[in-house]
């Protein structure tokens, strides 16, 4: 039987709906009870999003003077989270590196599965723009010679999947690395959030981040001149993963509106970063970062 167009394209616009349920369906069990699934699949927001959260503070901790440095020394770093989960969100620095200074993200497409509200799958994506912090040779004597590396923004996109208290999330943003080169950075995370007794919070997640040759090369390579300046051998990178680690996050509420901060975590050097010379002949591609702050929320 041939199905007219019109009546195709009728469907195909009832199911992409914007910012409102696309599908519902009900059934009944044995036990008589009934249990509403409902699909959304839009343009926009959904209708469905929380509550607006927002918190602001500052945190000090080591990190390691530079990415690859097996120096550390005492930093200070923003602790700044503004979000309407599903809508929009910005967040400050983090011990993450490649979270960079500070990012901001829309939701311009969502999808959406839930059963009774209970069991709800969540998938958000948009535009991203985030802010890098850069590097100056003056960080540490091996990068003197190399050049400075200055802070940048970057505009890319991310998706994010959530479901429970999971959190999965996909972003890519390029940035300016220096030597007229524009580098492209990937980041994969996962997270676990839990919550105890409504006072402290716990997330632990696995992050990797994969990097494109201009990026690896602009913070780990070393260019013919750089080698005449800096007294390293020339080193050639090429694309692949960069990282890989673990980071474990803690918020304490110690009143209505103020809670203490912590962050830890383990970062890997991989492959051609990990064998730079600015990381295997005087650093460490062992990466230890990590903060304690305090923070208050609006």
């Amino acid at each position: 039987m041939k199905i007219p167009r019109s009546t195709v394209i009728s469907t195909i616009i009832t199911i992409i709906s914007v910012s409102s349920p696309a599908f519902s369906q009900e059934n009944t069990d044995n036990d008589e009870l009934t249990h509403k699934r409902s699909l959304s699949v839009g343009i926009g927001f959904p209708d469905y999003s929380q509550s607006f959260q927002a918190k602001t503070g500052v945190g000090i901790g080591p990190v390691p003077e530079y990415e690859g440095s097996d120096d550390y020394a005492a930093t200070g770093l923003p602790l700044i989270e503004i979000r309407k989960p599903g809508v929009f969100f910005v967040k400050g620095a983090s011990i993450n590196t490649n979270d960079g200074l500070a990012s901001a993200g829309l939701t311009l497409l969502h999808f959406s599965y839930s059963e009774e509200s209970r069991h709800r799958v969540q998938l958000v994506m948009g535009p991203l723009v985030r802010a890098y912090r850069g590097r100056d040779e003056s960080d540490n004597d091996i990068l003197n010679g190399l050049g400075d590396i200055d802070q940048s923004v970057g505009v890319g996109g991310f998706i994010a999947l959530s479901t429970g208290a999971w959190l999965v999330n996909l972003s890519v943003s390029p940035q300016d690395v220096g030597n007229d080169t524009d580098g492209t950075l990937a980041t994969f995370d996962i997270g676990y959030t839990v919550s105890i007794k409504n006072r402290l919070q716990l997330t632990t997640g696995l992050s990797t981040s994969w990097a494109d040759d201009d990026y690896i090369q602009g913070y780990f390579g070393v260019s013919d001149a750089q080698a005449i300046r800096s007294g390293l051998s020339r080193f050639d990178i090429t694309s692949g993963f960069k990282d890989t680690g673990i980071q474990m996050k803690a918020s304490y509420a110690i009143s209505p509106r103020w809670s203490l901060e912590g962050q830890i975590g383990y970062w890997r050097l991989l492959n051609d970063a990990a064998d730079s010379p600015i990381v295997k002949d005087a650093g460490s591609a062992d990466q230890v970062r990590g903060l304690i702050g305090l923070s208050y929320q609006f």
